[in-house]
């Protein structure tokens, strides 16, 4: 398998589980509060975190390949698939200043990339 399979697992594990992340935790506050019992409890927040683990699992095993100074940026775009993930999902804005975010995310990627 090639090693930059585990780089893109390590990013669409962590998107997902950042998402899930957020659906267990997204209405704790207006529902009486955010408590560690029913942060541990939340079967959104359980699962998501053990999506997260997996891509950092994937992480590791990605840097176990390459130099961490090369696959660091890749994990930047996770932000991107947060940024659009969170569109879809909670409804959230998409502003200008988040796509030309995403525009220079990935340019500097493609940048890195080819060092």
């Amino acid at each position: 398998m090639s090693p930059f399979v585990f780089v893109a697992l390590s990013t669409v594990f962590g998107i997902a589980g950042q998402l899930m992340l957020k659906r267990g935790m997204g209405g704790m506050a207006a529902t009486g509060g955010v408590s560690i019992v029913r942060m541990i409890t939340s079967p959104w927040v359980i699962i998501g975190l053990g999506i997260y683990g997996s891509g950092v699992l994937c992480w590791l095993m990605a840097l176990s390949h390459f130099e961490l100074s090369y696959v660091y940026p890749f994990a930047s775009l996770s932000y991107i698939g947060i940024i659009f993930g969170s569109y879809f999902l909670f409804r959230e804005r998409i502003t200008l200043m988040r796509l030309m975010g995403v525009a220079v995310i990935i340019a500097g990627v493609l940048i890195t990339s080819q060092s």
